[in-house]
């Protein structure tokens, strides 16, 4: 099997990453296991950015993710996003509780380069809540009604409540990754569906109908229109990436190649001196001598009758192939077959081909 390319784990981290039921460990092993994807997808910087915010809710690096979140481009099926709500709760908190609360509150409020309130920022940061907010902390600098905000802001399960809902959100509207989409565009409508339907049987005969031509064909097709825009530079999921596969370095120590070390035992054997009737010769262990083995005939007339038995087409499978050909085209014998497994049960594309030419020859 070919080596896994930059662009392939792109597509794979892409898919497992942004399934929210993959534990964190198996996301931290597989990143540990594959290349450095190449240009990831906006849905795989916004899958490490919710697994990261996941594992740190409220902190100062916790705001610079949902800071982070709200500069990817936001998905069309989207709901109105919390990520507003999420990011002033923990702006709050962190002034709220710090024991300095004014070098905080005016390090994350004070306009116009405060951490929370930057001119510029993205806009899904900006509502009258926050703003409001953002005016009393700026304003409770020096005065006593600071103590009324400590009050206001300074519960951590509130403020972990609105990121809760925030991560929750997020993985609802982050979509289907490349793979699946192009797993359907490529095998048809339903095709996620059909799958999960299927019982083990079935399933079986779709692996063999695959196999792995299949999943290079598909690998390839999707490379061609792997995402290609401009990404938004965002410096921090490249380095969570990094740090991610620092961390699961190890892995990869545990797991020893055994191809050297068999190497090394037969070399020594090989160069071991060999005293004929000594009891170490005749202890260490040997290998059969190779054999010639004479090629094997070619096979006579007899085995013809072992050819596949042809069986009889029913009117059912002719009426199927008539509407696939209506379908699909002359030629896309793949396609009607793939479409239609529960009528071809154990055809070839070419013996479709071949009753179709002797249907209209």
């Amino acid at each position: 099997m070919p080596p896994v390319t930059a662009v392939h784990a792109t597509l794979i981290l892409d898919h497992v990453l942004g399934d929210p039921s993959v534990p964190a460990a198996t996301a931290e092993a597989l990143l540990a296991a594959l290349p450095s994807p190449s240009n990831p997808t906006p849905r795989l910087r916004r899958a490490v950015l919710l697994r990261q915010l996941a594992a740190d809710p409220v902190s100062a690096s916790s705001l610079k993710i949902i800071h982070l979140l709200a500069l990817l481009p936001v998905s069309p099926s989207a709901a109105a996003s919390p990520i507003a709500a999420a990011h002033i709760a923990v702006a709050a908190y962190l002034a709220a509780s710090a024991p300095d609360f004014d070098a905080t509150a005016r390090e994350l409020f004070a306009r116009p380069n405060g951490h929370a309130v930057h001119e510029g920022g993205p806009p899904v940061l900006a509502s009258d809540v926050v703003i409001a907010t953002a005016d009393q902390f700026e304003a409770a600098v020096g005065n006593s009604s600071q103590t009324i905000l400590r009050g206001l802001w300074g519960n951590q399960a509130a403020a972990e409540e609105r990121v809760s809902e925030l991560l929750t959100a997020e993985w609802a509207a982050i979509g289907s990754s490349k793979l699946v989409t192009a797993a359907e565009r490529i095998v048809g409508d339903g095709a996620i569906e059909t799958w999960r339907a299927a019982d083990e049987a079935t399933r079986a005969k779709f692996r063999i109908l695959a196999g792995e031509e299949k999943t290079r064909e598909i690998l390839a097709k999707i490379e061609e229109s792997t995402y290609n825009t401009n990404p938004i530079s965002t410096p921090a999921v490249e380095k969570m990436i990094d740090a991610l596969q620092t961390s699961c370095a190890d892995l990869h120590s545990v797991v020893e190649d055994p191809l050297p070390a068999a190497k090394a035992v037969a070399d020594e054997w090989e160069d071991s001196p060999n005293v004929e009737g000594s009891e170490s010769s005749l202890r260490r262990p040997r290998l059969p001598s190779p054999r010639r083995i004479p090629p094997s005939p070619l096979p006579t007339t007899e085995n013809k009758s072992k050819r596949r038995r042809a069986r009889k087409w029913s009117s059912l499978e002719e009426e199927t192939l008539r509407k696939g050909v209506q379908q699909y085209g002359i030629g896309n014998w793949r396609d009607i077959l793939n479409n239609n497994l529960d009528v071809f049960i154990g055809r070839t594309t070419v013996d479709l081909k071949d009753k179709w030419r002797n249907m209209t020859g």
